[in-house]
């Protein structure tokens, strides 16, 4: 097996581990721990950790390994700000320089995530997710668009695992349906190679995960 694939597999197991609430925020992550518990080499686990620091979704910590941050509502608000500026502009971009092959793909990830999430694979609907987005960003064809995408994108799942119904329950979220439609609507705009309405569609959508995930703070 390529270096690569093990890489990816250790990647995977981590983020597979999260969403089974076998690690929360405040947890540490071990490089020596996570070879043992997937029973793998060090050395995939060690990128693997590398790569959702780089990401963002971890914190580094010296001679303790890695983190996973306790969410703040100050720092939601700021990653989801972010989220909105950066993906507004990929999505503008996407709808100018998208190739009909990249939107036939947008097109069967939707299919594929409706199909997650009516199993309640939430694995699957994390990476068909993550697909749709950084997939936008891709399309866009700005490279620095993209890097910052990806970095900010990651870190919104600190709260999207921990805080959406989607992720945290063992049952479907039946409101949740409205993330997929508003992923279509995305898909639409881009494919009707409207920029401004895809610009607008990606904001109404982040707006309404943000709204979704402050709630436990509201309540408090």
């Amino acid at each position: 097996m390529a270096h690569e694939d093990r890489d990816e597999i250790a990647y995977r197991s981590i983020i597979g581990m999260i969403l089974e609430n076998r690690l929360g925020p405040g947890d540490f992550l071990l490089e020596t721990e996570l070879a043992d518990l997937l029973q793998i080499s060090r050395t995939p686990v060690r990128h693997a950790l590398a790569r959702l620091v780089a990401e963002g979704f971890l914190e580094k910590r010296r001679k303790k390994g890695c983190i996973i941050p306790k969410p703040t509502a100050e720092d939601a608000q700021q990653v989801f700000f972010a989220r909105k500026a950066v993906e507004s502009q990929t999505s503008a971009a996407a709808a100018l320089y998208a190739t009909e092959e990249e939107i036939r793909s947008f097109r069967n990830i939707l299919v594929q995530q409706e199909k997650a999430f009516k199993s309640n694979d939430k694995e699957a609907y994390s990476t068909l997710n993550e697909q749709f987005h950084l997939g936008i960003a891709q399309a866009g064809r700005n490279i620095y668009l993209d890097r910052y995408c990806r970095q900010i994108f990651w870190r919104s799942n600190l709260y999207i695992f921990f805080f959406d119904r989607f992720y945290i329950s063992r049952d479907n979220d039946p409101d949740h349906h409205l993330t997929i439609q508003q992923h279509q609507k995305i898909l639409q705009a881009i494919s009707d190679k409207d920029s401004q309405s895809a610009s607008a569609a990606m904001i109404d959508h982040l707006e309404n995960t943000y709204l979704k995930l402050i709630m436990p703070w509201k309540r408090e």
